[in-house]
């Protein structure tokens, strides 16, 4: 039997017992109707106590996740730094020997000029035209667009030979 069906039948026999208390009811049929009361509420406690433990293995199992996605976070984390750190290894090997493609066996490996890009020295110093408004911040891509033209702005530095390494 469901809980809910266990409540409407406590909550049935309840309302009969009090209807029975007013009236007239012997003492033999109104100790089985408070009998068959105590029997509904052991029976609802089983329920409850039942489905508070699978509320409760249901709660342990979301920590085992939120633990589990902690720690595969942190585990994708130390990946990305290792990934970052051998990446830029092998690009700075390469670049401190002027070398700008490696045939390496499957894989084709090469320095490729990054697109020109601008670095900000002073934000202070960056005309309002370049500024996005609310909130004030600079707009990169028309200052870069303006240094890619020639356009000489205080406060910009363009930078054009930066590279990155990319796989094929």
């Amino acid at each position: 039997m469901k809980l809910y069906e266990l409540m409407d039948k406590y909550t049935l026999l309840n309302q009969y017992i009090e209807d029975a208390l007013d009236g007239d009811l012997d003492d033999d049929n109104l100790q089985t109707l408070l009998d068959s009361l105590e029997s509904i509420e052991d029976m609802i406690e089983v329920k409850v106590e039942n489905t508070t433990k699978l509320l409760k293995n249901i709660e342990s199992e979301i920590k085992i996740y939120k633990d589990e996605e902690e720690r595969l976070a942190k585990k994708r984390k130390t990946l990305q730094c290792r990934y970052d750190g051998i990446k830029a290894y092998v690009q700075s090997l390469l670049e401190a020997n002027g070398i700008e493609k490696v045939n390496a066996g499957i894989f084709k490996v090469r320095l490729q000029k990054n697109p020109p890009s601008i670095n900000v020295l002073d934000e202070k110093k960056i005309p309002e035209v370049y500024k996005i408004p609310q909130p004030a911040k600079v707009d990169t891509k028309t200052l870069l667009a303006d240094a890619k033209a020639g356009k000489i702005v205080d406060g910009v530095e363009l930078i054009t030979d930066k590279k990155h390494l990319r796989f094929s």
